[in-house]
């Protein structure tokens, strides 16, 4: 396992679910935004700010779930959840890289096929 590289991007709406636990509890969310390196997780499971968690993100596109084995959670609101990921094999880092940059390509598609 490799620390998360300190890399941002800018955030991509996805639909994707995610499947997480903590020392204290197991949940489930959907993945509304994705960034490099994190996520915005919505789940009805109470977490707190400065949890952490390990989780399998899964992409409508028939691929295997990404795993994050360590992720912080840096703010809880509203059954809202921001992630930051900490830790991830180097692979599932490429899958998420690869995740980020087809969503960011097909959200410019869609605003060039608006404009035009």
């Amino acid at each position: 396992m490799e620390d998360i590289q300190d890399r941002y991007s800018t955030r991509v709406p996805i639909e994707g679910s995610a499947i997480f636990a903590s020392a204290a509890m197991v949940g489930e969310g959907r993945v509304i935004d994705l960034s490099l390196p994190g996520c915005l997780l919505e789940s009805p499971n109470s977490i707190k700010a400065g949890d952490y968690v390990r989780l399998k993100l899964l992409f409508p596109d028939d691929q295997p779930a990404v795993s994050v084995p360590l992720a912080a959670v840096r703010w809880a609101k509203d059954g809202r959840l921001g992630l930051e990921f900490i830790r991830s094999s180097e692979e599932d880092q490429v899958r998420l890289q690869q995740v980020v940059q087809r969503h960011r390509q097909e959200d410019s598609i869609l605003e060039w096929e608006w404009q035009g």
